[in-house]
Formats: C-alpha cells, sequence, structure tokens
C-alpha cells in the first residue's frame, strides 16, 4: 500500500484548482493521475509538472465522455 502524499499548502491549492476546473466526474481519475506522477514529498515543480502534464491529457477524455449532439437535418 502506498504512502499518502505530502503536499504543501501551495502544492495543495495547486491541484485543488485544477480539479475544481474539470466536471465532477473526471476528478478522480485527474487526481489518481496526478499522484501516480510524485513520489513521497514532491516539489513544487514536480507538482506542477504532474498538474499540467495530466491537465493536459483531460480534454481527450472529456470529448470522449461527451454526449454526441445530432446534427439538424
Amino acid at each position: 500500500m502506498k504512502r499518502p502524499l505530502a503536499l504543501s499548502d501551495h502544492q495543495m491549492s495547486l491541484v485543488r484548482r485544477a480539479a475544481a476546473a474539470l466536471p465532477v466526474n473526471a476528478r478522480d481519475g485527474f487526481l489518481q493521475d496526478v499522484a501516480r506522477r510524485l513520489a513521497d514529498e514532491p516539489s513544487d515543480a514536480a507538482v506542477a509538472q504532474a498538474v499540467n502534464v495530466t491537465f493536459d491529457r483531460v480534454p481527450v477524455f472529456l470529448n470522449d465522455a461527451l454526449p454526441k449532439k445530432e446534427k439538424a437535418t
């Protein structure tokens, strides 16, 4: 079992703001992906990079998850 991450207030704020920008159903996967990219006591730069890399991947998932709109004929 992995140990919980030790994030500073600033790091947690960065992760929280990024997650809040996502639909509720996408947040769990986003947070798990960010956590997978981090070591036990990550630096500010490592947290920012993990958030950015993960956030860059999210639109692909969101587009796949959105219902398809029917075209008007």
